[in-house]
């Protein structure tokens, strides 16, 4: 159905031909209203497309858009490289969306995309590529040298252009005093590396009260300009799901983390990780990535509202650690080699590996798998042979029973593709 929608409505951004035009049209004039106000919500909702031009269909397309405020409450702000195409977001569209939307809680969503920054950096690069080439030529030279004399006039004119164009799309969502802001419902930030050196034009437009804000998300890797952003925030006190790069920025966004219900954070040893951890006893579901550290120290953390538990990366930095969850349904696990798990009780447990090569790293992972207490449900999600069938059967069978009193099923898939179940009660 998706990629229908897509395909539809793909004819009305001025790319298709005549026909294919007329035939969509009188497709969409039998459909309901609420059913196109849906398709409209599916190809805006990512930010790729604005609902402009889908405006002038036809008269019902156009009432129908006018009519319904959900349609204009995402705002997708996208600075894109000065090497492409530019983003066709106005100041102009920004004030619609910000009309027609009404009281409509808004989503906004700001990519500072991948801006270069212009400066001496091009010639050490060439330089670079010089010492790492296997031979030289006289071509090869000239046309390096041609890179390095590019025209930079012409580079920092647009680099320039594109800082002063983020400003007054920000500064048009954000609103004369942050009055707009007010409004905001999520708000998603997208920086990248060197694009972040636009920040500092705009981390002053965020200091004002966002009393509405339910959603904050920080995106890519962590930075230092990331301290200043951060900041720039007011108290965010009905923030209910927090989305970070790095534990180095947890407990620094302003919010009160006894109330939020999602957390989604990755652990790379730069923070103090588990002492905010602790302080987030309101959550519903937590995502870990641990990107890299060392073990963490002894600790019980209690999480008695917790449902889902979704865990990856270098797990076994966990391995000391307690989590008491009453509530937990589901565990997620993503890695290779499960050679040290935290302590933690399930019901339903999915581990999701890559192409598992090493026999006794996958007996090892499998075996810690089922000393996690309460386990009913097991499902193995891996890439690779389906060798591994036979190797699931056998650990399953030599397992402790008494120490997996509860287990009922095991799965083993790959992706949506089901290739066995071992119904243990059947043994």
């Amino acid at each position: 159905m998706a990629e229908q929608y897509s395909t539809l409505l793909a004819s009305f951004t001025g790319r298709s031909q005549e026909p294919a035009m007329s035939n969509n049209r009188s497709l969409f004039s039998r459909l309901p209203p609420e059913t196109i106000v849906e398709i409209l919500k599916f190809v805006i909702e990512d930010g790729s497309h604005h609902l402009g031009p889908f405006l002038f269909v036809d008269k019902r397309f156009y009432a129908l858009a006018m009519s319904t405020p959900s349609l204009w409450c995402n705002i997708s702000i996208k600075i894109n490289s000065i090497f492409e195409e530019s983003n066709k977001l106005s100041v102009q569209y920004i004030d619609s969306c910000l009309k027609y939307s009404g009281t409509t809680g808004l989503n906004i969503a700001l990519d500072m995309g991948n801006v270069p920054h212009p400066g001496s950096w091009m010639t050490s690069v060439i330089t670079d590529i010089k010492k790492s080439l296997p031979y030289r030529s006289t071509a090869i030279d000239m046309a390096l040298e041609d890179v390095v004399e590019w025209n930079w006039d012409e580079y920092i004119f647009s680099y320039t252009f594109q800082q002063e164009k983020t400003k007054d799309l920000t500064m048009a969502v954000v609103g004369t005093a942050g009055l707009h802001m007010r409004r905001w419902k999520s708000f998603k930030f997208f920086p990248s590396n060197p694009g972040l050196q636009l920040g500092g034009m705009i981390w002053e437009l965020f200091n004002h009260s966002m009393p509405n804000l339910e959603r904050f998300e920080l995106n890519g890797w962590v930075y230092n300009e990331y301290g200043e952003f951060i900041n720039a925030f007011p108290q965010l006190t009905a923030v209910r799901y927090l989305n970070l790069p790095g534990d180095g920025l947890l407990g620094r966004v302003p919010l009160i983390y006894g109330l939020l219900k999602t957390l989604v954070v990755g652990y790379d040893y730069s923070g103090p990780f588990l002492d905010t951890l602790g302080e987030c006893t309101g959550l519903q579901e937590l995502t870990i990535n641990t990107i890299r550290g060392s073990t963490l120290d002894k600790r019980d953390i209690s999480f008695p509202l917790l449902k889902a538990l979704s865990l990856s990366g270098n797990i076994d930095i966990l391995e000391n650690i307690t989590f008491n969850t009453p509530c937990l349904e589901s565990l997620t696990l993503i890695g290779d080699d499960l050679f040290g798990l935290p302590t933690v009780k399930a019901r339903s447990i999915l581990w999701r590996t890559m192409v598992l090569h090493n026999h006794d790293s996958t007996v090892e992972s499998l075996q810690h798998l089922l000393q996690i207490r309460g386990i009913e449900e097991l499902t193995i999600d891996f890439e690779g042979p389906e060798e591994i069938i036979p190797m699931v059967h056998e650990v399953i069978s030599q397992r402790d029973a008494s120490s997996t009193p509860s287990l009922q099923i095991v799965r083993v898939v790959d992706g949506d593709r089901h290739l066995d179940t071992i119904h243990l009660m059947d043994k």
